[in-house]
């Protein structure tokens, strides 16, 4: 009997592992084509110990209990350990001015997760992100205004997340789990473009597709050219910026080639808004004696005597 290939999806998984060196990780696993994938692959890779984190936040009914259904017996025919946990979104988000359904989503999952590898002493959280992923992160990002550290799109590991198949594209996964007949659902509010990612999935790039041949080509390699400026960005700042918890001072912002782009960077872990850098350049610029203040969306943001103070929600 001829042996079967090692699909791309495989290949991309095994060697991101082979890397890495990992020996235990939490993969999440929502049922979808692309963390089927993942699962499928994982479970398969000798020495690997895996533990599967599935989250319901009961925002779909019927439809959020199949999918860990569609979860439980993917991992029992896999042999594989199984963690549910069940959310109550809108609790979570009446506390929390200015939360959105999604926002409060991935805050709980990944609050979750995080907890899941510290109690579990696993290497790293899982997740089935792929290149059109990345892609779509690209344009989000893009349309916020954002530097090279957003439009960079995400990494392959963050130290705490790590994406193995974010060098491959959503027809190879959906190819894949064809060619080995595995089953995976389809969440239904992904057809459905009222959110930006959404749009961006299910609107604009089918429609640039149409005008521009080998536009998914072209993007990943301008998202590999972002992220090799954004480490000579990261290093030239890296020399500037004060240790954590340190004020950041007028002289320092002045006197860098880039101003906005050292005090974005000193600001960023704290999401500001996309106005903020510009504004506390020009208030160190007329170098004024009152306190000025910004508020981020994790913290308040303080220049007085010269220095700005980053000071996180307690």
């Amino acid at each position: 009997m001829k042996r079967r290939n090692n699909h791309i999806v495989e290949r991309v998984v095994r060697e991101s592992l082979r890397s890495h060196r990992f020996s235990k990780v939490v993969a999440t696993v929502s049922g979808g084509a692309d963390s089927v994938a993942l699962l499928s692959v994982l479970s398969g890779c000798r020495g690997l110990r895996l533990l599967v984190a599935h989250c319901n936040f009961h925002l779909r009914g019927e439809e959020s209990m199949r999918d860990q259904r569609v979860v439980e017996s993917l991992c029992r025919n896999l042999g594989v350990e199984l963690l549910v946990r069940d959310f109550d979104v809108d609790g979570y988000i009446s506390g929390r001015r200015g939360v959105s359904v999604e926002m409060a989503c991935r805050e709980l999952r990944y609050e979750w997760f995080r907890s899941l590898m510290r109690e579990h002493g696993a290497d790293r959280i899982a997740t089935g992100h792929n290149a059109d992923d990345n892609i779509e992160t690209l344009f989000l990002n893009l349309m916020r205004g954002s530097g090279t550290s957003g439009l960079k799109g995400m990494t392959d590991d963050t130290g705490e997340v790590w994406r193995p198949m974010l060098a491959v594209h959503r027809r190879d996964i959906v190819a894949y789990l064809e060619e080995r007949g595995i089953g995976y659902i389809t969440d239904s509010t992904n057809l459905v473009s009222d959110y930006r990612r959404n749009f961006i999935r299910n609107e604009v790039l089918p429609l640039l597709r149409t005008r521009w041949l080998g536009l998914d080509t072209a993007l990943d390699r301008t998202l590999r050219h972002l992220r090799e400026e954004s480490l000579v960005v990261a290093y030239a700042v890296e020399g500037v910026l004060p240790e954590e918890g340190e004020p950041l001072t007028r002289e320092r912002v002045l006197s860098f080639p880039s101003p906005e782009l050292l005090v974005r960077r000193f600001i960023e872990n704290a999401g500001p808004f996309t106005t903020t850098a510009g504004e506390v350049v020009a208030a160190m610029r007329a170098d004024k004696s009152d306190v000025r203040r910004w508020r981020l969306s994790a913290g308040t943001l303080e220049l007085r005597g010269g220095r700005l103070y980053v000071m996180p929600d307690a």
